[in-house]
């Protein structure tokens, strides 16, 4: 094994050794992801006697186009005696621990995976399918996988289900990687990029870029979840690049907090951001947020219970006016006036476009200067979100039920800074274009 694995490239070495329970490997074109998926396979077929190990594909014309082929290459290469048999797809492997099985299933049919058990299982290529047939898939996955074993160190086995995909949108690897468990340990992202890979020909990236619109690049050579469903709204807004670690523990407890606000019934939504201590700064730190809470009661007990004692400033929307809550007799902005909070509300809102360019300028204006940055472990909904709104064919933010955090984010923002305006001189006066 070791002889084999000898000259795997870095990425693909963290795959093959993880010992975490959900590895993924997210690669671009050409990473060696399918090499990373047989070695990982080899290697525990060379621990676990009798090993049992499930490969899992999106469609069946793709296990007998690229893993049978590949499999078969690799143990005829390394006289590893085998037996495929194509029809009831499985894969007999006769290693020093006895036989082992690979079986290989499509994805296709979810309701399939049925009738066997494993002691570790890999995905091909999940993020091609919806998310809700991933996650049919994973759940089934899960349940086939509780095959028993001891480890060659004498210790209990640990089931593994890992993943090797391109990205594809804010799909099923984004979802549980890179959202809901980001930060548990049982779930082990590794990237890798197209250029990670040395053995590719020498025009192969060129030629990528060459046919590929930017966004896709991001996704199809770096390994990186980027929004493939149209023109994103908030296109300023870069996950990495907009980040900041600052939370609120960096701010004196004395420093005014600056909080926009959306309502929606079910559903509101709201942005903590900080200013730095210099007053005339004009930078804005997004260190916390509140999402999905039923209605403004609600939030305003969310708000003092998690910041008792300081200065808040709110920045609703507009028909927060207007909207009545719990207490019929009050308006929602009334609400948060009666709570203590001091209220930074026009009349109206501004138009949507003004928001967004306020919004879009701060995470990014034409100089190339960030001045809007968010705490991407901190507001996790609210990363999700920017990246991916996208304008509908009317040039309109599309809103699903999903983006009122963003709205938030846009009160604030163009209340505390708005959106500058060039001036020119005409004699006396300035006009404003």
């Amino acid at each position: 094994m070791g002889r084999l694995v000898g000259k795997a490239l870095p990425h693909q070495f963290d795959f093959i050794h993880s010992k975490a329970r959900y590895p993924l490997l997210l690669g671009g074109y050409g990473s060696g992801k399918t090499e990373s998926l047989v070695y990982r396979v080899l290697r525990f077929l060379t621990e676990i006697p009798r090993a049992r190990i499930g490969v899992y594909s999106p469609t069946v014309d793709l296990t007998k186009r690229i893993h049978y082929p590949r499999f078969e290459d690799i143990f005829a290469n390394s006289g590893i005696l085998y037996k495929l048999n194509k029809s009831d797809g499985i894969m007999e492997v006769w290693m020093p621990g006895g036989k082992c099985e690979i079986i290989f299933r499509s994805m296709e049919n979810p309701s399939r995976i049925i009738g066997y058990e494993t002691h570790h299982a890999i995905l091909d290529e999940a993020d091609v399918m919806s998310l809700e047939k991933a996650m049919d898939v994973w759940i089934k996955v899960l349940a086939r996988n509780r095959k028993k074993f001891v480890n060659p160190d004498g210790s209990t086995g640990i089931n593994s289900v890992s993943v090797v995909t391109t990205p594809e949108g804010f799909g099923f690897t984004y979802t549980m990687w890179g959202k809901d468990h980001i930060n548990n340990p049982d779930y082990h992202l590794i990237r890798a990029k197209s250029a990670d890979n040395h053995h590719l020909p020498k025009d192969y990236i060129s030629n990528l870029r060459a046919t590929y619109p930017p966004q896709l690049i991001d996704a199809y050579l770096n390994g990186e979840w980027v929004n493939l469903n149209g023109n994103v709204v908030y296109s300023g807004f870069d996950r990495y690049k907009s980040n900041t670690n600052l939370t609120m523990k960096d701010f004196p407890r004395s420093q005014m907090l600056h909080i926009g606000m959306d309502f929606n019934v079910g559903r509101m939504s709201a942005v903590v951001g900080m200013k730095p201590p210099e007053q005339d700064a004009r930078r804005l730190y997004c260190v916390s947020e509140f999402h999905n809470l039923d209605d403004t009661p609600a939030m305003i007990e969310a708000i003092h219970a998690r910041y008792p004692d300081r200065m808040i400033t709110i920045y609703p929307d507009a028909s927060g006016r207007s909207r009545k809550s719990m207490d019929a007799s009050k308006s929602d902005i009334k609400l948060l006036r009666d709570a203590g909070f001091r209220i930074n509300a026009p009349r109206k809102n501004p138009p949507v476009r003004e928001r967004v360019l306020s919004t879009n300028t701060l995470f990014l204006n034409g100089e190339g200067e960030r001045s809007l940055f968010v705490n991407t472990n901190e507001c996790p909904e609210l990363t999700m979100q920017l990246e991916r709104q996208v304008y509908d064919d009317n040039g309109v933010p599309v809103k699903d039920g999903l983006e009122d955090i963003n709205d938030a984010l846009g009160y604030l923002c163009n209340r505390v800074f708005g959106l500058a305006k060039p001036t020119t001189t005409i004699g006396k006066m300035r006009v404003g274009i």
